[in-house]
Formats: C-alpha cells, sequence, structure tokens
C-alpha cells in the first residue's frame, strides 16, 4: 500500500499528529522524518530475526511488515526524486536506492544482519547529510 494511504488510513491523535508534521515541516525535514522511519522499521526487523531465532515456533510476519514498511519508505523517497531540478544528483540518489533495494530483498529472504546493517549505515549517512542541509536552510 502506498505511504499516503497508510497515513490517511489513521485514526485520531495520530492522524492529527501526522498532519501536524507534514504541514509544519519543511520538505528537507521531511526527507530526514522519512529517512528516520526507514532505520526505525530495519533496526525493529534485525531485532525479529534475533526474536525469531530463540523462538520454539517461528513467526515471521512481524519482520515482514518491517522490511516492507522500510522498502516502501525507500520506494517513495526514489519515486520523489526530481530528475528535471538536479539529473546527476537525482540519477545518482535513483541507483543507491535501487541497490539498498536490491540489497534488503536479498536480506529479506535470507534474513542476514549483515546486509541489514550495511544498509542502515547507508541511510544514516545519508540522514546525516540531510539533516545537516536541514540545519543550515534554518
Amino acid at each position: 500500500m502506498e505511504l499516503s494511504k497508510k497515513i490517511n488510513k489513521l485514526t485520531g491523535a495520530k492522524k492529527k499528529f501526522m498532519k501536524n508534521v507534514l504541514e509544519t515541516s519543511s520538505p528537507v525535514q521531511l526527507v530526514v522524518l522519512l529517512y528516520e522511519g526507514a532505520l526505525q522499521w530495519l533496526h525493529m526487523a534485525k531485532e525479529e530475526i534475533a526474536v525469531n531465532k530463540e523462538a520454539k515456533v517461528i513467526n515471521w510476519s512481524d519482520y515482514a511488515n518491517y522490511m516492507g514498511m522500510s522498502l516502501e519508505i525507500i520506494d517513495y523517497l526514489q519515486d520523489s526524486l526530481d530528475m528535471e531540478v538536479s539529473k546527476d544528483f537525482s540519477a545518482r540518489m535513483f541507483d543507491l536506492y535501487s541497490y539498498m533495494k536490491a540489497r534488503l530483498l536479498k536480506a529479506n529472504v535470507s534474513k542476514d544482519q549483515a546486509i541489514i546493517d550495511e544498509v542502515i549505515t547507508l541511510m544514516k549517512d545519508i540522514k546525516d547529510a540531510w539533516k545537516t542541509a536541514s540545519a543550515q536552510s534554518i
């Protein structure tokens, strides 16, 4: 399901909070929030791998959900690239997002925490660059 549709399905305080965040954040701040969300989902996916290694009854449904959410955010970021504004930057980011998605799909199948860590490291570096850009634009 598309990210914006998931937000629209929220109710009550969650919906009010998300609406406030969306209305009061700059585009750069929203990008940072998306990265933070993807990172949170990836950390939760890693925790699920550990939980299932210890469990008597293995259940990968939460893991699949967390990986799916992180992939949806990366898809959204990739789809949001504006090739008209900065073709070189957008093309590089498109390739980087494609790489991250391919790695996460491999991790999804193999349940490999090291691959997830690789993507986490990439995402943290990019998020930090966006945070710096956000601070400089204030």
